[in-house]
């Protein structure tokens, strides 16, 4: 039994000895293989000079292009409601009216007022020439007596009372003198009462001020109005406003009269710019526009849209958005030289379309990484490709 476990051993041990032979001779080399990696892949573009328009784009609703919150100039309690809410009106129909009575007595005691001052005017001048013939002819009575006095002195009173009939009469053709004199005026004045008065009794019934359609109402028949508070609204809706605010630059390309496009719900209008703010606004800092659509189309309320052409930016340096690096605040582009990254900080200004304006820091004819630069380094070695 022993002599047939030894040579079994033995075999082990021999397939053991081949085994670590074999590892031996399969063992991979210890030294690593350096291999240098390729610089990444950027795409670069040479800097141009172009032609840009840029253009302003505005959304705003439609709103009618003449709108009137009327009310009434006298107060009153209403007595007549004649329109509704939708209805179309001419130019001068009656909306609403107010209880009229007082508003006729006024005018009627008005007219009798003014009766009477022109009845005492034409009195008072003919009371005026009366006066005038009597005061002369007591200036001789006065003069006679005077003569007389010199000659008795029974005639010294009845000198005294002639004098202060004189006095009297000389007093009666002042008054009535001041009063024909003041008649121009006094007349002017009751005229002005009179045509207030026909103002005032005219004021007790609303008239449409232009052609529209009722917006709202405010009142009804029986309720008490005070001046000026307001009562209902009419709206001109056969043309349509569509208000924008531009900023500065898009204003000063826009003029009084311009024809500009306008979709409303996907259709294709032509606007005229009717009104252009010259001062901003000292809190937004932006001029308001007015843009008048023809009514038949759309409606109010619509939602409109505009594309408005800014000034054109001649011979500008730009360079694709995508080239922009924005980093606190900055913006920075990559220049290539000699296969190295340089990132250099630029001033941009305005973006039209998939360019933007650079105002400093970029000159014509440089080269520099057109896309993917948020995960470039500065001094960074690249291999460049051309777009």
């Amino acid at each position: 039994m022993f002599r047939s476990v030894q040579p079994f051993k033995i075999g082990i041990i021999l397939a053991l000895i081949v085994v670590a032979a074999l590892l031996l001779v399969a063992q991979p080399d210890s030294r690593p293989d350096l291999r240098e990696i390729a610089p990444p892949r950027v795409v670069v573009a040479a800097v141009d000079s172009r032609d840009l328009q840029p253009v302003e784009s505005m959304a705003g609703r439609l709103r009618p292009a003449r709108k009137a919150a009327l009310s009434f100039e006298v107060a009153g309690q209403v007595n007549e409601r004649q329109v509704e809410p939708g209805q179309k009106v001419a130019e001068g129909d009656t909306l609403l009216a107010l209880e009229p009575g007082d508003y006729a007595d006024i005018l009627t005691d008005a007219e009798a007022q003014l009766f009477l001052e022109q009845a005492g005017i034409e009195r008072d001048k003919q009371l005026l020439e009366l006066a005038i013939r009597s005061r002369k002819l007591q200036e001789q009575e006065v003069k006679r007596l005077k003569d007389l006095g010199k000659k008795s002195l029974a005639s010294a009173s009845r000198l005294d009372e002639a004098g202060r009939q004189l006095a009297q009469l000389e007093s009666d053709e002042a008054r009535l003198q001041f009063s024909v004199e003041t008649a121009d005026a006094r007349l002017r004045k009751q005229t002005a009462a009179l045509e207030r008065a026909r103002r005032d009794l005219e004021r007790t019934r609303l008239h449409a001020p232009f052609p529209g359609t009722v917006n709202s109402i405010a009142v009804d028949v029986g309720d008490y109005v005070s001046p000026n508070r307001s009562v209902m609204e009419i709206v001109d809706t056969r043309e349509l406003d569509f208000y924008a605010e531009l900023r500065g630059a898009a204003a000063r390309g826009l003029s009084l009269g311009q024809k500009v496009p306008v979709t409303v719900d996907g259709l294709e209008l032509t606007g005229e710019i009717i009104a252009l703010q010259a001062d901003p606004d000292p809190q937004t800092f932006t001029h308001a526009v007015r843009i008048r659509l023809p009514g038949d189309s759309v409606r109010s309320g619509d939602l409109a849209r505009t594309v408005l052409p800014l000034p054109v930016l001649r011979n500008a340096i730009t360079a694709p958005v995508t080239a922009i690096l924005h980093e606190d605040g900055q913006s920075f582009i990559y220049r290539v030289n000699n296969g190295i990254l340089n990132r250099s900080p630029v001033q941009t200004g305005e973006r039209v379309d998939d360019w933007i304006v650079v105002r400093e820091g970029l000159g014509q004819g440089e080269t520099i990484v057109i896309r993917d630069v948020a995960a470039l380094s500065d001094g960074q070695s690249v291999t460049p490709v051309e777009d």
